[in-house]
């Protein structure tokens, strides 16, 4: 009988990557997905939309929020009128902006929050959460995954200022 050689170790490592190499050369020379296409092809379906160099390195002043409740001072009655949609600013920063699928959640809670009260609280943040931007980038975000929840509005007669 005769005995057969397989490749092992680097020489096997060496051929799969080899392999891989031509495979994805292959596919982009004759218009496969690659790139921005092919991320929303994979994360379309998970409501993941892609972010922008600018808003990925904006996304790491987004979590500096150490829970101390400065922002939630005053929002008590917004909260009560909200039916529990509005949780107050630090909930909406702290869970709802981190997770990219509820962005459109979100939206639904920034509506009962004017943008100039977003700004006042930005200012009495002692870790300078820039909770307007934070407020800007989950709208476009959620704009992208579900239009009609970006353009969801609070009754006008149930948004304190």
């Amino acid at each position: 009988m005769k005995k057969m050689t397989v490749a092992s170790g680097r020489a096997l490592a060496a051929l799969v990557l080899g392999l891989s190499l031509v495979t994805v050369l292959f596919l982009r020379a004759f218009s496969a997905f690659t790139g921005l296409p092919l991320f929303l092809r994979n994360y379309g379906p998970d409501r993941l939309p892609p972010v922008t160099p600018d808003e990925r390195r904006a996304m790491a002043a987004f979590s500096r929020c150490i829970a101390c409740g400065r922002c939630d001072v005053g929002e008590a009655e917004r909260m009560r009128a909200s039916g529990g949609a509005y949780p107050g600013v630090m909930s909406f920063v702290l869970a709802s902006s981190r997770s990219m699928p509820d962005h459109d959640a979100a939206v639904r809670a920034l509506a009962w929050v004017p943008e100039a009260v977003l700004a006042e609280k930005e200012r009495h943040c002692p870790t300078e959460v820039p909770i307007v931007a934070l407020a800007r980038f989950v709208r476009s975000k959620a704009a992208l995954v579900a239009p009609e929840a970006a353009a969801s509005r609070a009754p006008s007669s149930a948004t304190p200022s």
